[in-house]
């Protein structure tokens, strides 16, 4: 004898949205800078910092997994390129808008000018950098109008892979501006992690005007066809940043 069960509707509601839920959810690689404390950085080989934390909230609304993989910045700009994944603490300018589609921003990062006590001056536009040797990442962008004064040669900025060996070369008279992303709070968190630079902490003065507020964003190679995820990572990350907990897991009061 044929046995049929009814369930009620809002239990057929709940499994339908469940079923759909999971049928849409994804395993995604998201590359990241493997030195960019305390915004997202390696500790004992695991990712952390307040980016990593913003992921592993948003998986319990989007339903993909995020399986962060931090590298050298240069590195993970070519992994992402070649669309082996997603890339994150990214910013986002016209050349990149041609290869990669965007998220809505993650944080908002301030770029500062650090130099060596005795060496300060008044920073309010590009002009003011013009004679100067500045220090900046590998394959960082800066905006579009910083970018295009670098590619032509209006402001020198010398390459290299991290925060803290430009510190260095700062304090070693190497260079006369180090660019320093996440504000002061990366900053202090550079310089309590390496003995030589917290002994020489008096040395350094930070100017008072950033250089650029920088929005960060996830983005995906154009190639990897990846908008429905972006779809939900942008509506979750859109409904937490209206919340408290978001201004807690970037260490900020609400």
């Amino acid at each position: 004898m044929l046995m049929l069960r009814f369930f009620p509707v809002a239990v057929c509601t709940f499994l339908f949205s469940f079923m759909a839920f999971s049928a849409n959810a994804e395993s995604l690689v998201i590359y990241g800078d493997d030195r960019y404390p305390p915004l997202i950085y390696l500790d004992n080989d695991q990712p952390a910092g307040i980016l990593p934390a913003i992921f592993a909230r948003l998986t319990k609304d989007t339903g993909d997994s995020y399986e962060l993989v931090l590298l050298p910045w240069k590195r993970a700009l070519q992994y992402a390129e070649r669309g082996k994944g997603g890339i994150t603490n990214i910013s986002r300018n016209k050349a990149r808008e041609v290869l990669y589609d965007f998220s809505v921003p993650m944080y908002d990062d301030d770029i500062i000018l650090v130099v060596l006590q005795g060496h300060e001056f008044d920073f309010n536009t590009l002009k003011d950098l013009q004679d100067k040797k500045l220090g900046g990442l590998y394959g960082a962008s800066y905006g579009e109008g910083i970018d295009h004064a670098i590619s032509n040669g209006e402001l020198l900025v010398e390459r290299d892979n991290g925060q803290q060996p430009r510190l260095l070369k700062l304090l070693a008279g190497r260079i006369d501006v180090a660019i320093i992303g996440n504000g002061v709070a990366g900053f202090e968190h550079i310089l309590a992690s390496d003995p030589q630079l917290e002994a020489n902490r008096s040395k350094f003065l930070v100017l008072q005007n950033p250089l650029v507020h920088d929005p960060l964003h996830l983005a995906f190679s154009k190639t990897m066809h990846m908008q429905p995820a972006l779809e939900r990572f942008n509506k979750a990350l859109t409904a937490l940043r209206e919340t408290a907990e978001y201004q807690q897991l970037i260490g900020r009061k609400p």
